[in-house]
């Protein structure tokens, strides 16, 4: 069903009253006033970085595949609950990874399931020597093919938002997407034409496509600096 900027965020699918409340705290109230809402940077999760090239301290997108005997295994610990540990690994290497409060991950993960991985890569401060991953986010990947079930999270550049009390980035990630697929074709656009031919602007609703969703050409610090004519308009 066609979204109109005009209608009202609670009525959105995955936005619900206590999230529709916590966005109109913002000032978000319509849809319009949410597609507004842009980025504050971006990241590149197109690219697979290979488990031996992984650097400590560094931002990854990892490409690989479930290997510790089942799905991984649930450590209790103290003061922090249930802890699920994961080991995978690609052609190059072995990553760990481990997931606080993660005891809802027992049992979705099967040996040989393959997964993009994409979080901060550290040296195990109780295992030294050895990579790992703490709370990434992760994706299931379908067969054999690289392209996650969910297509905000991974094959693209991804827009980060300032998240809102318990509306995290990736959710708004995913509200955002779901709109901007069923926008109509009535966005209104206050600049003249002959302006945006002077500047060579797109108009509003190509610069909110691209704004919130660019194309994989472009380049990371162009968006990251707000200079695409996307974000200039």
């Amino acid at each position: 069903m066609p979204v109109a900027l005009a209608n009202p965020v609670r009525f959105l699918r995955g936005v619900g009253p206590q999230r529709a409340a916590a966005l109109e705290e913002r000032g978000i109230v319509t849809v319009g006033d949410l597609v507004s809402y842009l980025p504050f940077r971006y990241e590149d999760r197109i690219r697979f970085t290979p488990v031996a090239e992984i650097v400590p301290g560094e931002v990854h997108t990892i490409l690989a595949e479930v290997t510790s005997g089942g799905g991984g295994n649930v450590r209790f610990t103290r003061g922090r609950g249930p802890v699920f540990h994961v080991t995978v690994r690609d052609a190059t290497g072995t990553l760990y990874a481990r997931f606080f409060h993660g005891a809802y991950l027992q049992g979705r993960l099967k040996q040989g399931q393959r997964l993009v991985l994409h979080g901060k890569a550290d040296v195990d401060p109780y295992r030294p020597g050895r990579i790992e991953m703490v709370n990434p986010q992760i994706e299931q990947v379908s067969g054999e093919s690289t392209t996650a079930v969910d297509s905000t999270e991974v094959g693209r550049i991804v827009p980060v938002y300032e998240a809102m009390g318990r509306i995290s980035s990736r959710v708004l990630r995913r509200i955002i997407y779901s709109v901007l697929l069923n926008l109509d074709g009535n966005v209104p656009d206050l600049l003249p034409e002959e302006i945006r031919e002077r500047y060579r602007f797109p108009t509003r609703r190509e610069a909110l496509l691209y704004a919130h969703f660019p194309p994989k050409e472009e380049r990371l610090e162009l968006l990251n600096s707000f200079r695409s004519s996307a974000h200039v308009r």
